[in-house]
């Protein structure tokens, strides 16, 4: 309620004030007026108030002439000399009790300035006086401004039942409501002393630290709340679909985004019962794609129990034939994950963080030919559907899928993307809906990983024979034997026999003489051309007699100039083409491969043409009496543009498989090597790399390669010729470039220059990069040779022997037990620096470093123009082969000095600690 209360012997406190709340609205508007309304005159009046009306707490009115000058126009205070009394009249007139406060005029005080000192007897004014001006803002105006502002006519008169007398009334008005406003705010806006703002500050900071807590708390709830669990170690949002994957420690060891193509619109259902199957999770976007989840084996006698790892299956299927399921993981240092493996590139991809590879289909290529032809990227020509990554954890896709990868994509930087799509040329024969379905397990580091999951039924189907075989090849080089380092540049008996001879002069006769696809007339006649080689038999001879093997080189693939392209059409052995609307198949597929430019492929998936191959290989065996054959498959990208075959393959690469099965039959004659692989084939098959040109880029892509192939599951590995498999002209363009060797086109006119040797007048490698690659092959499980050491001089023969005696006396026994172990274990013989230190950052980022079977660790010089270079060994303790001295690893070797014939090789010792 709201009551009058007047003060007592003119002192005026804030207790002695109107308490009048419903009149704010009054007060509001009188403010208003008073800012607009600004008199000149400072002095005001105070009158009699008089109660007015029947209002139950009084109204008032002004009654009679009494005045008291004020002692300030912003204070109604008085001194104490002012005495007044409150008397309680009745009104003749109205009969209604009029409440008067009569007082008697006093000495106006003296005000002081504010630069002024007060007097003693001021004391109680100037304080006033200061405290007031604090407390009320407005002035109320006088007679001479109401003469002034016309607007002072509009005025209300009343407000909420209180009438305005006069100015007089006003003035009461204004001092009584401020003082009842400023008694109702809230203590916080009042002066406080120190302490009061300390403790104000110290609950400012908990409040705000109140909020921080419980915005976090929210965001992780958030957070938590779109990411479901699943089999403890899964954390996926149906809504955006990352995915977070524990080990079984609870480390985090792949995140990525699954269902990429999928829109933020796209909702993720429950799938059915009858939709779900034997899957654990089953999640479904409606029309568009289904998502299954299941813990899985990696194989058949894999035991988790064993073992610290998990594995877990996905698999998405599309419901709709536009939907293109595809998946991608973070694979970027800013994650701190490496991964490796996958295969062949035509770059230094260890780790392949460091490589870019545009969305394309996970095909063999010819890494060589689509960066000269034009074509845009391709693969290189040993594939495995397989990663690792340095986290601990192993990415392996399935067959069936008819995968697209992509790593650093403009697109996905950072991230390594599957995805599952039909292609006319890749996967022609795929129907169905788009299946993407992979599987990757987790565990403690990558070293236990790649350790458990690694092919351990290699020896499976092998005989004595065949391990035996492949220390021999391990122990003995190739001699690759082309047209073009022959002299006079023809394939001859003659040439043949010379070349031999140079071979056997400085060097021990041992190894395998291979020949090119030269010693047919026409590619795939499978006969020896009649007219170079008219008593192929007695050279044959000749070169056993030697110490040396003869091996062939063969193709799947027929010259349509050839004796059998006839034959083939026939008994339909070639793969067709397929013709749009065309039942009858029967058109044979036309392509061209290396200096053939019209040739067909035989159609391996036909029963009949594994008869007819195998039955030809027999009776060129038979015929000629050589020792091994060497198969060229190419690359799928050589296949012919519109291909059918026989059978339906889940993958064009399945094609190399059934051929080497095919092989593989032919009893005591085997295949020592092969040009191209997409799953490991048995021993002594070796597996080579794709032919290179002769440059230090080249040079520097080996290790790489080896070390990202043994991770793809192929320990038997083959780095290809010493000093590249053809050379290219300095400062040449790419459509001028001849075909120097081997067939195959330069990969850019920087490299080497050419020289010609007065002996032979052919073109030959740098020497400089020609003793480089000299080292570093002699440390690889095979070395192959195309130009020989004693075409240079003397001091590179010196050299070559050298190597050879180091190989034979310090190496081959560790290469020996590393083949042995490839096979049991499933270890690639050349292995990079983490198998040794699996949590070693720097041994997860070396690239051109390797240690053999774990024993020996080799460094070599990799730059022109080089003689020192750093070296990191991991920890243990090693011996330094140049000079026998120990040193302990987990450390950097920096400026490690090495002249142009030598190469830096460390022996692992026991550690005594």
């Amino acid at each position: 309620m709201d009551y009058l209360k007047v003060p007592h012997k003119g002192r005026l406190s804030r207790k002695n004030s109107i308490s009048c709340p419903n009149h704010l609205n009054m007060l509001l508007q009188i403010v208003e007026y008073s800012w607009q309304n600004k008199p000149e005159n400072e002095k005001d009046y105070f009158d009699e108030i008089e109660e007015v009306g029947d209002s139950k707490f009084g109204g008032f009115r002004p009654n009679g002439d009494q005045r008291h000058e004020r002692t300030t126009p912003y204070d109604p205070v008085r001194s104490d000399e002012s005495e007044g009394d409150l008397s309680e009249l009745s009104d003749a007139e109205t009969g209604k009790t009029v409440l008067r406060f009569v007082t008697t005029t006093v000495k106006e005080p003296k005000i002081k300035l504010p630069d002024e000192t007060p007097d003693e007897d001021d004391d109680y004014y100037g304080s006033s006086l200061q405290r007031n001006r604090r407390n009320f803002s407005t002035r109320v105006p006088d007679d001479s401004d109401l003469q002034k502002n016309d607007k002072l006519n509009t005025f209300p008169s009343s407000v909420d039942g209180v009438k305005i007398v006069n100015k007089s009334t006003l003035a009461n008005s204004i001092r009584l409501k401020v003082s009842q406003v400023s008694s109702a705010f809230p203590t916080v806006f009042r002066r406080k002393n120190t302490t009061d703002y300390k403790i104000q500050i110290f609950v400012s900071f908990m409040f705000l630290t109140i909020i921080l807590l419980v915005g976090s708390i929210y965001i992780i709830h958030q957070e938590k709340e779109l990411q479901k669990a699943y089999f403890d170690r899964i954390r996926f949002s149906g809504k955006d679909r990352r995915i977070r994957v524990s080990n079984l420690k609870g480390r985090e060891v792949l995140t990525g985004v699954l269902g990429t193509s999928l829109s933020v619109k796209d909702k993720a259902w429950e799938c059915l019962d009858e939709d779900r199957g034997d899957a654990g999770t089953c999640l479904e976007w409606m029309n568009i794609a289904r998502l299954y989840f299941r813990v899985t084996n990696p194989r058949r006698d894999w035991e988790p129990g064993n073992y610290n790892m998990q594995c877990y299956e996905i698999l998405w299927r599309s419901l709709s034939h536009d939907f293109v399921p595809k998946d991608c993981f973070h694979v970027g240092e800013t994650k701190g994950f490496y991964f490796y493996g996958g295969g062949e590139l035509n770059s230094n991809q260890w780790p392949i963080n460091r490589t870019s590879v545009p969305f394309s289909p996970f095909i063999t290529g010819g890494k060589v030919g689509g960066s000269v032809s034009g074509q845009g990227f391709e693969w290189g020509r040993i594939l495995r559907r397989f990663f690792v990554g340095s986290p601990g954890v192993a990415i392996e896709i399935y067959r069936g899928t008819p995968l697209h990868l992509s790593i650093n994509d403009r697109d996905y930087p950072g991230m390594m993307c599957f995805a599952a799509r039909k292609d006319d040329f890749a996967y022609p024969d795929y129907e169905g809906p788009n299946i993407l379905n992979y599987t990757f397990c987790t565990g403690e580091n990558i070293r236990d990983v790649f350790t458990q999951l690694a092919d351990k039924e290699i020896w499976d189907g092998l005989t004595h024979e065949d391990v035996h075989m492949a220390h021999a090849i391990a122990a003995s080089p190739i001699w690759n034997i082309l047209p073009e380092t022959l002299q006079f540049g023809n394939m001859t008996e003659a040439s043949l026999l010379n070349h031999t001879d140079l071979i056997a002069s400085p060097h021990l006769s041992e190894g395998y003489i291979l020949l090119d696809e030269t010693w047919q007339k026409h590619m795939g006649d499978l006969e020896m051309d009649p007219k170079r080689f008219q008593n192929m038999e007695e050279t044959v001879n000749i070169t056993r007699r030697r110490g040396f093997k003869i091996a062939l080189t063969i193709q799947p693939y027929f010259a349509t100039e050839s004796l059998n392209y006839i034959k083939g059409l026939e008994k339909n052995l070639w793969v067709t083409q397929k013709l749009p609307g065309s039942k009858n198949r029967l058109v044979p597929a036309l392509t061209s491969y290396k200096k053939t430019s019209s040739a067909v492929l035989l159609d391996i998936t036909k029963k009949v043409a594994r008869v007819w191959i195998q039955r030809k290989l027999h009776e060129l065996i038979r015929k000629y009496g050589v020792d091994a054959l060497f198969i060229d498959f190419g690359s799928t990208q050589d296949f012919p543009q519109h291909y059918n075959f026989g059978e339906i393959l889940s993958s064009p690469d399945e094609y190399k498989e059934i051929f080497m099965k095919s092989i593989k039959s032919l009893g005591r004659v085997v295949a020592i090597g092969t040009t191209s692989a997409t799953k490991s084939p048995k021993l002594p098959t070796f597996v080579s790399m794709s032919p290179s040109a002769s440059t230090w880029e080249s040079l520097q892509s080996v290790i790489p390669n080896i070390l990202s192939m043994g991770v793809a599951g192929f320990p038997f590995i083959s780095p290809g010729v010493i000093g590249g498999d053809f050379l290219v002209k300095p400062d040449s363009d790419i459509e001028n470039i001849e075909y120097l060797t081997n067939g195959f086109n330069a990969v850019s006119a920087e490299s080497a220059a050419l020289r010609k040797l007065e002996v032979t007048g052919k073109p030959m490698p740098d020497r400089e990069l020609y003793i480089r690659w000299l080292e570093l092959v002699h440390f690889l499980p095979v070395v192959s040779y195309t130009y020989l050491p004693s075409e240079y001089d003397a001091q590179v023969v010196q050299l070559a022997q050298e190597l050879k005696n180091i190989r034979k006396d310090k190496l081959y026994r560790y290469i020996k037990i590393a083949i042995n172990d490839a096979l049991t274990t499933g270890l690639p013989i050349i292995r990079p620096l983490w198998m040794s230190e699996p949590t070693d950052i720097n041994c997860l980022k070396v690239s051109d470093e390797f240690t053999i079977g774990g024993y020996i660790l080799v460094a070599p010089i990799l730059m022109p123009n080089v003689t020192e270079r750093e070296i990191y060994l991991p920890r243990g303790k090693w011996r330094d082969e140049m000079d026998g001295s120990s040193t302990k690893g987990e450390r950097w070797i920096h400026h490690y000095k090495l002249k142009l014939n030598k190469i830096a090789y460390f022996t692992k010792l026991e550690d005594p600690t």
